[in-house]
């Protein structure tokens, strides 16, 4: 497969699994906000009470399912793509090392994006509260409008959107990652860009997302993002450790591809 090719299916895939994530997203958002019981809320305590019933570990569990719904998807297709060179990747090997490991994973990683999303979504509520308060309305018919808002069809849409994107990157190039690990070779992985007029580059961004394309790393590697004249370190595109800049919106993907002897011979992982 060509890098061209493999980057329209990528972007294919990609919005396949933005869709995913977007319906994930607003059924989670919708669920935090129904639950809310405004019967014990007041036009005195709510943004306290908002913080107290909107618990962290309540995002944490729709980051996780977006993550395994997404990775276990991606993952799979990745390793028909190895098997196609080496036929030793399984479907259950992956999965268990995969759902293994992702909960404590997004701890390491994600857990600062999970508190932002938490934190805007509670400044969202808490201001379309204070509206309703500034205008007189009774506890219970703020209650009553908030729970109509949420049920429409626009409800905090646009804000799901670019958390959908953002976070179909990183699910599934992490998934890539965890389906190689499960291989049995050496691999290196390929950054391959989006390559259209929305890719990060300058004068626009800081970052340059267009030069990366093609960088090839180990597998267990860091990719260095040109960044200032300097750069930044991502262990694949979409990183959550990278900084907001250089990942919100991200549509990269990396590639895995296993190494080679000067024979031609696939090294093994001994």
């Amino acid at each position: 497969m060509t890098e061209d090719q493999f980057r329209k299916r990528w972007l294919r895939q990609h919005s396949q699994y933005e869709r995913i994530a977007y319906k994930e997203l607003m059924k989670g958002f919708r669920d935090l906000a129904n639950g809310i019981p405004f019967a014990f809320m007041t036009t005195e305590n709510y943004a306290d009470f908002l913080n107290t019933n909107l618990q962290q570990e309540q995002f944490i569990n729709i980051y996780y399912n977006i993550y395994r719904e997404i990775g276990l998807i991606h993952g799979k297709r990745v390793g028909r793509t190895i098997n196609k060179q080496i036929k030793e990747f399984t479907m259950p090997a992956f999965t268990s090392e995969f759902e293994r490991n992702l909960l404590s994973w997004l701890f390491d990683n994600a857990i600062y994006r999970v508190s932002d999303v938490r934190r805007t979504f509670l400044e969202y509520l808490r201001k379309e509260i204070a509206v309703l308060v500034t205008e007189n309305f009774t506890m219970r018919e703020i209650a009553k409008q908030i729970q109509e808002k949420v049920n429409k069809r626009n409800f905090y849409r646009w804000q799901a959107l670019r958390i959908a994107r953002t976070e179909t990157t990183a699910a599934s190039n992490y998934a890539s990652l965890q389906a190689g690990s499960v291989t049995g070779v050496k691999l290196d992985k390929i950054w391959i860009s989006a390559v259209d007029a929305r890719t990060r580059r300058p004068p626009k961004s800081e970052f340059n997302h267009i030069a990366m394309n093609g960088k090839k790393v180990d597998k267990d590697g860091v990719f260095e993002v040109p960044f200032n004249g300097g750069f930044e370190k991502m262990e694949f595109a979409g990183d959550p450790k990278g900084s907001a800049g250089n990942t919100i919106n991200c549509r990269c993907a990396n590639t895995l591809v296993p190494k080679k002897d000067k024979f031609g011979r696939i090294i093994r992982d001994i």
